[in-house]
């Protein structure tokens, strides 16, 4: 990146895409500039937010279509980021789902490279939905506050791995369809009622344990991480596609006891996520505060 951007002398537009589930309304409120990722339904494309819904995408899943993700075309990128250069700003600082999930960061940093002189500048948020969300508004909140692109950058930096995820989806069907792992494998665990933990660690989503009752085992891993993760300086969220209600009121009463003056937020799983780990998936995550402020005041 180009380094020492005075603030004071640019203006410098935040991007990110639909992997941060960032609300239509909260983008608006805080000016952030959001890039639909696709996912593919029986072959046909669709755009994240645009042309599908997650309400849809669960439909689809559940009645055993196929789904996968790709990349978008070159000319989409372009056109987006041309698009937000005409309103005047100087740079763009973009977001990208993580580099360990997707090709999307290597692609960004090409079309900055290749097309906009480098003035698009590409982050690898090593994360997903809530926490990748956090990493935004970090930096938006931290720009507002008038400090150097290139510190903030090096602050992002400083916060990627400082963070706690687990995801227990509901069975592994969808790992399995997206050659994750393998069918026998999957038939054995649906079988016998296993469900892998997924963690992410460094941007990569691997498995961290098995289990066989996705309440018990979630309430256990949000007491440990309450132990780990003092509340005064980290944020928790939970993140669900068609979760079980009554895991998350679970979730939420344990959590409430803890810390009655805080809501445990439920947020949607990102689209191109949701593919991969199918209907069902409930997620915890940890994140830093936001500069000494909540997510919870964001999202309220």
């Amino acid at each position: 990146m180009k380094e020492n951007i005075n603030i004071t002398n640019s203006k410098i537009a935040i991007s990110t895409d639909t992997s941060c589930t960032i609300s239509k309304d909260l983008a608006s409120k805080e000016n952030i500039f959001v890039f639909p990722l696709n996912v593919i339904v029986n072959g046909e494309e669709f755009l994240d937010g645009v042309t599908i819904t997650q309400d849809q995408l669960l439909k689809d899943m559940r009645g055993g279509k196929s789904i996968k993700t790709s990349t978008p075309p070159l000319s989409q990128i372009e056109d987006y980021f041309k698009d937000i250069f005409a309103q005047g700003y100087d740079y763009i600082v973009h977001f990208t789902i993580s580099s360990k999930l997707s090709s999307m960061f290597s692609l960004f940093s090409n079309v900055s490279r290749d097309v906009f002189d480098n003035k698009v500048i590409v982050i690898d948020s090593y994360s997903v939905c809530s926490l990748m969300l956090s990493h935004v508004l970090f930096c938006k909140e931290r720009l507002s506050k008038g400090f150097n692109l290139d510190i903030v950058v090096k602050e992002i930096n400083d916060r990627l791995n400082d963070n706690y995820v687990r995801f227990i989806p509901e069975n592994l069907n969808a790992l399995k369809n997206g050659g994750r792992i393998s069918p026998a494998v999957a038939a054995i665990c649906n079988t016998i009622g296993l469900k892998p933990v997924l963690s992410m660690q460094e941007g990569s989503l691997g498995k961290d344990s098995m289990a066989r009752n996705q309440r018990k085992k979630l309430n256990d891993l949000l007491l440990e991480s309450m132990k780990d993760y003092p509340l005064n300086r980290y944020d928790f969220t939970l993140v669900s596609f068609d979760g079980d209600k009554k895991v998350i009121e679970t979730l939420q009463e344990t959590f409430k006891e803890h810390n009655p003056d805080t809501e445990l937020k439920v947020l949607p799983i990102a689209i191109n996520v949701c593919a991969h780990c199918g209907p069902g998936t409930i997620g915890l995550i940890v994140s830093p505060k936001i500069d000494n402020h909540s997510l919870n005041e964001y999202l309220d």
